[in-house]
């Protein structure tokens, strides 16, 4: 390590913690600690949009996919998430921004009760822990990669920021941060471009290459396994993260309606350009290190051979930022479902300086949860992805008909996320064996199409059979309806 890298990324450190301190003087309720008031505007909006989603999974994780599988290994992410954000921003960003909710599970809860709520957010609970854990996992590695510590020791540390910084200031310190986090991440990415090609011969080959990959980007075979597979790779991310706190957190955020709407577009947008890069560091990767053992690192790799001192630590920063920038943003999602959808359902309380105490309280016992789960050294790209699969086989389906269906009934909300969970893990149960193969990723993602699939058939058929007169249907149980959608601002 250098006097300038250490003394660089100290400040860095340093910074973000303050923002997080100074963020706290304007958190008075628990709606500034985690929605930012209702009050961001467009320029803040895009950045934190982008900076949620651009994280290790994007970064390092999408470079070590493409170094290992090509394109077709990140269908997931970065296409699956580009797809999910601008989807959002279309049809979905409006309506929630008129709710007066803090979470998709009081969506869930006003139009389905509160057991469906509490239920619900239990699914949805793991992917939050997971992909936390996933991101303080690659700042370990980026740790002992660029300063040679104990990569234990890096994923304390680093999550140690993110947790004072986040427990502090809640959103708002997240979205300042983030909007920092993104123009040091977009510095960093720049830097690597000239690194690149400066180190590949020919680069009317590399060009030629970088095309063909897009050529892979459907499925090789025309069998139903592998449309299953390559629909789940797509959609799991593309719908199901639509659902997820993390990105509905922003639209409930922003300033009005139309920010939610155009600036989840704009980050859309912004995402995709800027994914493009480490799609091309993963294609040089293969020429420049051709044999690396785990491809996730080749990133930091890069950097640290071929930078000087100051673009390196320029670099150390803006990497920092886009793993930092995740973390913090699914640390307060989960945070923010366990509080208000379960805490503060059993101890109910008007005091809202009771209710900030237990939101930091709950940050710190989900950090820790998330700290236990990174030791155990998974993939980051898979703790990332597949822990979102319950978002897409139990959620989306119920919340869309809360959001855009007057027809919504409870019953059907019951059958869509029990039976799209069941058959989701009932796939899983058949091909057990394949799980330890090769093709274990094509298993996982055609279980999430599988449990989508049922999740739709369940809503629609119980649905349908509601609909039938009671009269021509005397065996079927009498309910009551659920206590109908949530209101909406004026």
């Amino acid at each position: 390590m250098t006097t300038m890298f250490i003394v660089g990324t100290g400040l860095y450190f340093l910074l973000m913690i303050g923002i997080g301190i100074f963020a706290g003087r304007r958190v008075n309720t628990m709606e500034d600690y985690l929605i930012a008031g209702r009050r961001l505007p467009f320029y803040l909006a895009v950045p934190t949009i982008v900076a949620t989603w651009f994280g290790a999974g994007s970064c390092m994780g999408g470079s070590g996919s493409v170094y290992s599988d090509g394109f077709y290994g990140i269908l997931a992410d970065p296409f699956g998430c580009i797809l999910g954000i601008i989807i959002a921003g279309l049809f979905f960003a409006t309506p929630f921004r008129r709710l007066k909710i803090l979470t998709i599970a009081d969506l869930l809860r006003n139009a389905y009760g509160s057991k469906f709520e509490r239920i619900a957010t239990l699914f949805m609970i793991p992917f939050y822990i997971a992909t936390l854990a996933s991101q303080m996992l690659a700042m370990g590695y980026v740790f002992h990669i660029v300063s040679g510590i104990n990569p234990e020791v890096g994923i304390l540390l680093g999550s140690l920021i993110v947790v004072i910084y986040t427990v502090s200031g809640g959103m708002w310190a997240v979205t300042i941060t983030d909007f920092i986090q993104l123009g040091l991440l977009m510095i960093g990415l720049v830097l690597l471009i000239p690194v690149c090609l400066e180190n590949v011969q020919d680069h009317a080959a590399l060009f030629s290459a970088f095309c063909d990959e897009f050529l892979t980007l459907l499925p090789t075979q025309q069998s139903s396994p592998d449309w299953f597979s390559y629909s789940g790779r797509i959609l799991m991310t593309a719908l199901g993260a639509i659902m997820g706190q993390d990105l509905i957190q922003r639209s409930l955020s922003s300033r009005s309606a139309s920010v939610a709407r155009y600036s989840a577009i704009a980050g859309g947008i912004l995402y995709m350009i800027l994914a493009i890069i480490p799609l091309f560091i993963g294609l040089v990767g293969r020429e420049i290190f051709p044999s690396l053992e785990h491809p996730e690192q080749l990133i930091p790799l890069l950097a640290h051979k071929f930078l000087s001192p100051l673009a390196f630590t320029l670099f150390a920063c803006g990497l920092f930022s886009a793993i930092m920038s995740a973390a913090d943003s699914y640390l307060l999602a989960g945070t923010s479902l366990v509080t208000n959808n379960i805490i503060l359902r059993i101890r109910q309380t008007t005091c809202e300086k009771e209710k900030i105490r237990w939101l930091r309280g709950t940050n710190i016992g989900i950090s820790l949860v998330a700290f236990a789960f990174a030791l155990s050294g998974q993939k980051i790209f898979d703790m990332m992805v597949h822990s979102g699969a319950t978002l897409f086989v139990a959620i989306f389906v119920p919340a869309s008909a809360a959001l855009f269906w007057k027809g919504a009934n409870r019953a059907a909300a019951w059958g869509s996320l029990l039976g799209g969970v069941m058959f989701w893990i009932g796939y899983l149960g058949y091909h057990y064996k394949d799980l330890s193969s090769e093709t274990y990723e094509d298993v996982l993602f055609s279980a999430a199409t599988f449990g989508a699939m049922c999740s739709l058939i369940a809503y629609a058929a119980i649905s349908l059979i509601r609909a039938i007169p009671v009269s021509n249907l005397i065996w079927f149980p009498i309910e009551e309806p659920g206590v109908g959608i949530p209101q909406s601002e004026s």
